[in-house]
């Protein structure tokens, strides 16, 4: 499980996932979608799109694999996901991707404009930030990826002062420019075998180190073949300056011309492309590979950075250049970072983005790697540029007939050994190798990928150390010469991309050894031979357990007895590392003690089993001593790593196991007295009569001083019978049944720490029960105490009112009480009737007190008839928003007619219903339509002086 990240190439990643990754989150990664790995713990939920532009590395989910891991009985619990990096949207390693089907032909285009011109139409990849480059560009583009052709732009208008480079961001933008706009080309790190540590502004990296130069590919000229064919073929030539200081044997100027084929280069780029394709090999390659556990990518650097490289001894040094690091003057070469590749540990949050940009959280459900070793390979930037030149020199076309020939591993690999997510020791290597040439010895220019085929080798001998045959019993060892057979064991392949020339295997057996071959495939599907077979040995398990916790300690006067539950001292049970094989067990009279041969009492089983099962290791160790002893133990893997030893556990000898003594009695027991029966299946008492507690069979019980049993507790059924006060604490909030003689039975609840409680109580009226709840006291606002209560009883039915505190029944507010034959509601205030309801089968009233017969004021409705008990007003308080009106006007003498006034002004205009009393017989009429302030009546004669109208008014 590694990042690989590669200049201006795919690279590549993989994540393993824990066996128990829910299916809705593998359902989930689809491929096409995005890993991002982020430093740090965050909420992607949260983040969302932000984490593309800050995570370390995003990449493509190109493979996901279910598969089953051998090791454990569980099935499919081998899950991965893996890919590429974001160079994949502008075009794979097969030239798929967003290919010009219409040729793309800029003409005298600046290097944006270009650049823009050539990004994918699809949109997969959109413009970032596109630096000016100097010159213009013209060139023709088809049947060919933006990767492809982007790469060529930024070839062609590089020189060697100004290199042009390019770069895919976690969130799909296109970088491009030169490279001081790009990378860091003013290095803020030193690489080197002398030493390593901070300085002012300057970082060293530890590690091991592999440098190779040489001048294998070294030209003096090129002659670049472009478009046409035939005798139309276009040309262009470059030679080397200043002139070559090498010679032949003659001591002549070293001559060495490069014919480089490029077909699609157009005339007026052949100069230019042939002085591009020189400009790499005037120099000695250079190329560095460091593997160290000291590697932080953002902090250091990153692919495409220049970093100084320092080795006087392998030639790695530039008397033109000098710097001061830690107070030395000393002269590196400046070289860029090609490619790294980097473990994914827990210190990261992973989370993958779907394609409709729903972030999933995979951080819990990845299975992290223990070993931070990181791989770093750096080389001089000319020599990265091996995009110009790789077609096959001659008559064209020409049908690709050419055979990959052997690729060569560099020795020796790299190896560490390491612990995996389920506590196992493994091994893993980085391959690395030298890419071939065509058998014809062309250079390769339709690379499609190389395949590595590994497996264990069966001739080897394998050692052992003593610690580890000693675990084995005699008759399950093998002959003489090899103890140890090796496990049989066919070939497994991996493919490994073009454009990488490094390789990482994984979940290998420590020191077991292992055959290896490589062959190329060029994308016709030309397979080379397999390299020869090269052996190496997995790095072996150096890795001791944990230093395990301090064992639980019993003495007894024979023997010490030791319980581990195979935790680590740093906290936790049954923690310990799977591959722990058993426990030494150390005794001693110092507590200080270093555990050896001496102290040595016995060995333990410990395994993965019983970590998994949770089943602690019980050791009885025959000590027979009186004094203090302090015991230590001591984990040891199945290789034979010892771990640190434990604290010391003590414990004094003072108890006997009982499988040492006899009989027991009484009189034996020393820590206290026991003056009852004490007898297996009878009874365990306090007292025989008066005050006591007993258990027996039946169940728990307890007696008063008269012999009153007062607590039951039955063994059959487990029922409880207590009599007295039940309280569930003493203070503060809590619960008390029957807290009183006086108010039995009762329950009273105390919400917090004052003295007032609410209470359900019942009361009795011969076989009758009533029940009450009631709240606390409070003021009615007028200086009464009163409660809040429901009364259920027999004699009035249920209510639900406001009375006095002092419970003499007198109501102080609101009520209602629903008995048999009726229900009646109102107000009352200390004997006082407001307003009120009242029901029953024939009859309902509502109104205001129908106590007070002079001014009771209600509605009655009964027997099919409304009935108002009362007066109405008559112009008593009239206001404007009155809905029905009354009055009366009296006249002494004779008029014709009258003005009806309202007195104050209505919301809207009062229609009157009006009577005359008069003689002779006489009646009355409204004459004009009423206003919001009156109403005019006329009489159809006038009156005879004495007279009297009444009227009713309703407003409409």
């Amino acid at each position: 499980m590694a990042v690989q990240e590669v200049l201006k190439a795919l690279g590549s990643w993989e994540i393993n996932l824990l066996p128990q990754t829910p299916r809705d989150v593998l359902d989930a990664l689809d491929y096409f979608g995005h890993v991002a790995i982020i430093p740090g713990r965050l909420d992607p939920l949260q983040y969302g799109d932000n984490l593309l532009a800050t995570a370390r590395y995003v990449g493509v989910l190109r493979t996901k694999t279910i598969g089953d891991d051998g090791r454990t009985s569980a099935p499919q619990d081998d899950l991965s996901v893996g890919g590429v990096g974001m160079a994949f949207w502008l075009g794979d390693e097969d030239g798929k991707g967003s290919v010009y089907e219409n040729a793309v032909e800029p003409a005298s285009a600046s290097f944006a404009d270009a650049v823009t011109m050539l990004l994918p139409a699809s949109g997969a990849v959109t413009a970032g930030t596109l630096y000016s480059v100097t010159g213009t560009y013209t060139g023709h583009h088809q049947y060919e990826s933006p990767r492809s052709a982007i790469t060529y732009v930024c070839d062609t208008m590089s020189t060697t002062s100004i290199p042009v480079s390019w770069r895919v961001n976690g969130n799909g933008t296109l970088d491009a420019g030169p490279d001081s706009n790009l990378f860091v080309t003013t290095p803020t790190c030193v690489i080197t075998t002398k030493d390593a540590g901070e300085d002012m502004a300057m970082r060293a990296l530890p590690g091991s180190v592999d440098v190779t130069r040489d001048v294998e590919d070294y030209s003096t000229r090129v002659v670049l073949l472009a478009e046409g064919e035939g005798t139309s073929i276009a040309t262009g030539a470059a030679d080397i300056s200043p002139a070559t200081s090498y010679k032949d044997i003659h001591g002549n100027a070293l001559t060495l011309t490069r014919l480089v084929s490029e077909s699609d280069t157009a005339t007026a780029n052949a100069a230019t492309r042939a002085q591009l394709a020189l400009s790499q090999f005037t120099s000695t390659r250079n190329a560095l590979q460091l593997s160290t556990s000291d590697y932080d990518v953002h902090g250091t650097f990153r692919v495409g950075d220049r970093v100084w490289v320092y080795d006087p001894d392998s030639g790695l040094m530039d008397t033109s250049t000098e710097i001061t690091f830690r107070g030395q003057r000393i002269n590196p070469i400046k070289l860029q970072v090609t490619e790294t590749q980097w473990a994914i540990t827990d210190q990261y949050t992973v989370a993958y983005r779907t394609a409709a940009g729903v972030w999933v959280d995979l951080t819990q459900y990845v299975e992290w790697e223990t070993d931070a070793t990181s791989t770093v390979t750096v080389g001089d930037f000319a020599r990265q540029l091996t995009s110009a030149g790789t077609e096959p020199v001659g008559s064209r076309p020409n049908a690709d007939t050419s055979t990959p020939g052997q690729p060569t591993f560099v020795e020796p690999f790299t190896g560490v050994a390491y612990l995996d997510n389920r506590g196992f020791t493994r091994a893993r290597v980085v391959l690395s190798w030298n890419a071939p040439n065509n058998i014809d010895g062309s250079t390769i220019l339709d690379g499609d990928h190389y395949e590595i085929r590994y497996a264990v080798d069966t001739d080897m001998i394998y050692p052992a150390t003593w610690a580890a045959v000693s675990q084995v019993r005699w008759q399950d060892l093998q002959i003489w010469s090899q103890p140890f057979a090796a496990p049989d064991g066919k070939w497994q392949t991996m493919v490994v991309n073009w454009d990488t020339t490094t390789a990482q295997l994984q979940d290998l057996s420590p020191g077991i050894g292992y055959d290896i071959q490589i062959r190329a495939v060029d994308k016709t599907g030309n397979t080379g031979a397999w390299s020869g077979t090269t052996t190496f040995v997995a790095s072996t398990d150096n890795i001791p357990p944990s230093t395990p916790a301090a064992p639980s300690v019993a003495g007894s006067r024979i023997a010490v007895q030791v319980t581990h539950e195979l935790g680590k001292s740093s906290g936790g049970t049954f923690n310990l590392e799977s591959d722990l094989d058993h426990l030494e067990v150390h005794v001693s009279y110092e507590p200080g003690f270093t555990p050896d041969t001496a102290t040595l009492k016995g060995k333990a089983v410990a395994n993965a089993g019983m970590i998994q099962a949770g089943i602690p290791v019980v050791f009885t160790a025959q000590v027979e001593e009186t004094s203090a002893r302090y015991v230590r133990v001591v984990a040891v893997d199945k290789t034979g790593n010892k771990s640190g030893p434990s604290d010391a556990a003590s414990a004094t000898a003072l108890l006997i196991d009982d499988a040492h003594i006899s009989d027991l009695t009484v009189s034996k027991v020393t820590a206290g007295e026991i003056s009852a029966d004490w007898i297996v299946g009878a009874r365990i008492k306090t007292a025989d009569t008066g005050s006591r507690v007993e258990l027996n069979s039946g169940g728990i019980g307890a007696w008063n001083a008269a012999g009153t049993q007062t607590v039951a507790i039955a063994a059959a059924d487990g029922s409880v019978s207590i009599i007295g006060q039940l309280k569930s604490g003493t203070s503060g909030k809590r619960i008390e049944i029957n807290p009183t003689a006086s108010f039995l039975p009762e329950i009273r609840w105390y919400p917090n720490s004052g003295t007032d409680y609410g209470y359900v109580n019942a009361t009795s009226s011969g076989t009758d029960v009533s029940l009450g709840m009631n709240s606390s006291p409070f003021d009615d606002g007028g200086g009464t105490q009163v409660i809040a209560r429901s009364y259920l009883t027999t004699a009035n039915g249920a209510r639900l009112e406001i009375v006095r505190a002092d419970l003499t029944g007198e109501r102080r507010g609101g009520y209602i009480i629903a008995a048999p034959g009726n229900l009646f509601c109102g107000f009352n205030s200390g004997g006082s009737d407001g307003g009120y309801y009242y029901a029953d089968a024939v009859r309902g009233q509502f109104g205001w007190n129908p106590s007070n017969t002079a001014n009771g004021n209600y509605l009655d409705f009964t027997s099919g008839r409304t009935r108002h008990i009362g007066q109405w007003a008559n112009y008593a308080a009239a206001s404007s928003n009155d809905g029905l009106f009354t009055g009366s006007i009296n006249s002494g003498s004779s008029v014709a007619g009258t003005v009806v006034t309202w007195g104050p002004t209505m919301d809207s205009p009062m229609y009157p219903v009006a009577t005359i009393r008069d003689s002779p017989a006489n009646y009355v009429y409204m004459s004009s339509t009423p206003s919001t302030t009156s109403a005019g009546l006329d009489y159809a004669i006038a009156t005879n002086g004495a007279s009297a109208v009444q009227f009713w008014c309703w407003r409409m």
